[in-house]
């Protein structure tokens, strides 16, 4: 009942400036229990990769009385989702309805999105190359849901009205002030029909939007960016610049997404502690999809923690990234797409039923990501 009342208050809420703001949903996981607030000097933020429904992940949720079922597929990393303050996932697919289809132009069941909520994610990206897929319809109805459910989200608009009213993104949790800003290098040739906004990667647009999130107070400035190409597993120049052009209008973290496989994370600005100030994560791959070939089948979670000092100064404190792959297949009885935490899964096959060739496909993962993230301390979460 707490929790309905909470999205029923979310759902109409909005400052009498024209902002929308979110004083915090607690994280929630597959029991329901409500997490006490936390150390309003410390913030969590998790970053979760590309969500893709190709139709056999359809076929594999839906249930027989034709309703969809997507908690087997998140079950077994929910736990980790919960323990941030703020985790924000990239949803590469329109809620466009009935009928549903995969690539090339994606929609897909609003379970794969609201169970993800309820999972523990806290806010969507909405902006990227398959926004436009379903065309007016995908666009608005994606908002709406996500608006009906009380679910922060952050790239595409209705209107020029709802852009000014609902960007930046700002969300407040344990005292803090975080923006969010999210754009697109494109929508593949499909423009936004009139008068929907989606947001593009343009420099003149992330400067205004930056600046705007500083006269609103942000305390902290998270840009996430859809970019890069598509497979490729280091970062390009144009990322680089990009990045750097982030950092320079004002930006605190990027995090991207869009090549469909991991890429490096830069650790800079290392402050007196010699801890990095400055973490730009360029790709984390997918977070469930159902590409199979090497490097598409799993991603990773970047974590980081922030805090406050008595001066009022913000600073990274901790960071990690947790691997995870993604399994087709039965497990525990249910065939379905799980989503499995890498080392976990490889330390313990039998308990995910993952053996033969998965079990292969599996361990090559989890070592070229770990050979690719050497930099960063991988998570000691105990599942």
């Amino acid at each position: 009942m707490k929790i309905l009342i909470l999205i029923l208050f979310h759902s109409i809420f909005m400052e009498a400036n024209g902002l929308w703001s979110w004083p915090w949903l607690a994280n929630r996981h597959q029991n329901e229990v409500i997490k006490e607030e936390g150390n309003t000097d410390t913030l969590t933020l998790m970053f979760i990769g590309d969500v893709m429904s190709h139709m056999p992940q359809v076929k594999a949720a839906q249930l027989d009385d034709g309703t969809y079922d997507y908690a087997p597929c998140y079950r077994f990393l929910a736990p980790y989702i919960a323990s941030a303050d703020i985790c924000i996932a990239n949803m590469e697919v329109p809620l466009a309805g009935a009928p549903y289809s995969g690539y090339p132009q994606f929609s897909c069941p609003d379970n794969m999105m609201s169970q993800l909520y309820e999972a523990g994610v806290d806010v969507f990206l909405t902006s990227n190359n398959h926004t436009c897929d379903k065309g007016a319809k995908g666009i608005r109805r994606t908002i709406q849901v996500m608006d009906s459910l009380g679910i922060p989200h952050v790239g595409t608009y209705l209107d020029s009205v709802d852009f000014q009213q609902r960007n930046p993104l700002i969300v407040e949790k344990n005292g803090f002030r975080i923006a969010i800003l999210n754009y697109t290098y494109g929508t593949n040739g499909i423009p936004a029909p009139n008068p929907f906004i989606v947001n593009l990667l343009d420099s003149a647009c992330i400067a205004r939007d930056v600046a705007r999130a500083r006269e609103l107070k942000a305390d902290y400035i998270i840009v996430m960016p859809h970019w890069g190409i598509e497979y490729e597993r280091h970062q390009n120049k144009k990322q680089m610049g990009y990045a750097n052009y982030m950092y320079d209008c004002g930006a605190d973290m990027v995090i991207g997404g869009h090549p469909h496989v991991v890429q490096p994370i830069t650790l800079e600005n290392k402050n007196q502690l010699g801890v990095p100030q400055r973490i730009t994560a360029y790709s984390l791959g997918n977070f469930v999809s159902n590409q199979r070939n090497r490097y598409t089948d799993g991603g990773i979670i970047v974590k980081c923690e922030i805090v406050r000092n008595s001066t009022g100064a913000i600073r990274v404190t901790n960071y990690e990234y947790l691997p995870y792959w993604v399994y087709r297949g039965i497990c525990q009885g249910k065939y379905q797409y799980h989503i499995l935490p890498a080392k976990h899964a490889v330390e313990n096959n039998g308990f995910y039923d993952v053996h033969g060739t998965d079990s292969v496909a599996l361990n090559l993962f989890y070592k070229d990501t770990k050979d690719l993230i050497d930099n960063v301390p991988e998570s000691q979460f105990q599942f």
